[in-house]
């Protein structure tokens, strides 16, 4: 049986199958999953240093400042969060003055949050951060990758959502 083996450049050679455990590199799971940590290594330093937030926190702070108010179940979806972290998260950014949160007249079981001034304020610092680092990803690719790259993204989400 033919093996699949992974050049030092990452490419894949032959079938991409592995056939044992040693070929990791051959599956896609391995490295996107080792990708994306990279990726939240690399977020969690430059939100820490641009405006003392976490990842999730971060997704959160975004979407209002996108979208306006809205509740903490709306906010989950969206983010894709864990219901019980967003309300952590929430909590956090009002005892920071980044976000308010209030029950509504008439739908007292929602919670809905919006951001603060200072909210929108520290959102207009950390966004340009994250958007150079948006820039730096793509240009790593050509022009050519870049159209596929999210193409390719969704198509996998798609696959992954089917089972």
């Amino acid at each position: 049986q033919r093996q699949a083996r992974c050049r030092q450049d990452g490419i894949m050679t032959q079938d991409m199958t592995p056939q044992q455990p040693a070929d990791l590199e051959a599956l896609l799971t391995f490295r996107l999953v080792r990708f994306n940590a990279a990726l939240n290594r690399q977020s969690v330093r430059l939100l820490r240093e641009a405006g003392g937030l976490n990842i999730p926190q971060w997704r959160i702070i975004a979407f209002l400042a996108a979208h306006g108010a809205m509740t903490g179940r709306q906010l989950a979806e969206i983010a894709g969060l864990d219901p019980g972290l967003t309300s952590r998260c929430l909590q956090e950014l009002t005892q920071r003055g980044l976000a308010s949160c209030e029950r509504r007249p008439g739908d007292r079981r929602a919670v809905w949050a919006q951001l603060t001034g200072e909210g929108r304020a520290l959102e207009a610092r950390v966004r340009p951060v994250m958007r150079a680092r948006h820039e730096r990803l793509l240009a790593a690719l050509d022009e050519t990758e870049r159209r596929q790259v999210f193409v390719i993204i969704e198509k996998l989400r798609e696959a992954v959502l089917r089972g």
